[in-house]
């Protein structure tokens, strides 16, 4: 903790808890000092105390129970926007386990919706499969992929208990090469609500992907909707020289 004394005191607070967590001294579901624990141990007004906190309430890394306490809590799993990583090489990354359950396979009609953002027309026969993704065994995501043709028949057999990227380099031969993504905050539904075991109305993150293999042909769809208090988005934006007028 020494080496955090030159942090402003609130940051050196959370960084001081965060160690905490990251060493067991604090495991999860552990209730963590209270404010005026903290303030008496740092020699701080509660408030800068309760701002530090607050800060690792809004990260995930803690949560609150009215009338108990602040528990530590999971934290959420950061998607990096900029790469493109599927389900399980991200959670793997993170060093959680990952799991996947297919609810519904069907081929069936793209429909007009799908089809604009695929450009292709909504009569196109297409595979659409719905599947639920775990973490350490806790509802995280629904996710959508919709193959378009060649791929609805070529993929017809993958085993989508697993990586959809992985299945497809196996039996194509060709990588996933890059995606066109949308990212959207969206409530959730009475039936994603079940699925994901979350209240109707909780925040969800949906995040739509137009895939393409690295020799150029379209992929098809994929539709997550992410748990809001388990997921969030991070990217990192440069500033370029202003184009000339």
């Amino acid at each position: 903790m020494e080496g955090n004394a030159a942090l402003p005191i609130y940051v050196r607070i959370q960084a001081d808890l965060r160690t905490e967590i990251a060493d067991g001294k604090l495991p999860l579901g552990s209730k963590v000092p209270t404010e005026a624990e903290l303030s008496a141990r740092y020699a701080v007004a509660r408030m800068t105390v309760r701002h530090a906190l607050d800060g690792l309430v809004a990260a995930g890394v803690l949560g609150r129970k009215r009338g108990v306490g602040t528990f530590v809590t999971r934290t959420k799993t950061e998607r990096v926007a900029s790469r493109l990583l599927g389900f399980h090489e991200d959670a793997e990354a993170h060093g959680m386990v990952p799991r996947t359950e297919v609810l519904s396979s069907s081929s069936e009609a793209l429909g007009a919706a799908d089809g604009a953002a695929l450009g292709e027309a909504p009569v196109t026969r297409v595979q659409r499969i719905t599947r639920r993704r775990t973490v350490d065994g806790e509802p995280i995501g629904h996710n959508t992929i919709v193959l378009i043709p060649p791929f609805a028949k070529l993929l017809a057999d993958l085993d989508l208990t697993d990586s959809l990227y992985a299945g497809v380099e196996r039996t194509l031969g060709v990588t996933v090469g890059d995606a066109d993504q949308q990212v959207e905050a969206v409530a959730a539904s009475d039936e994603l609500a079940a699925i994901l075991d979350v209240p109707s109305g909780a925040p969800l993150l949906r995040v739509t992907r137009i895939t393409y293999l690295s020799d150029g042909r379209k992929l098809g769809l994929t539709r997550t909707h992410y748990r809001g208090d388990r997921y969030f988005l991070s990217l990192r934006l440069q500033r370029g020289a202003p184009e000339p007028a």
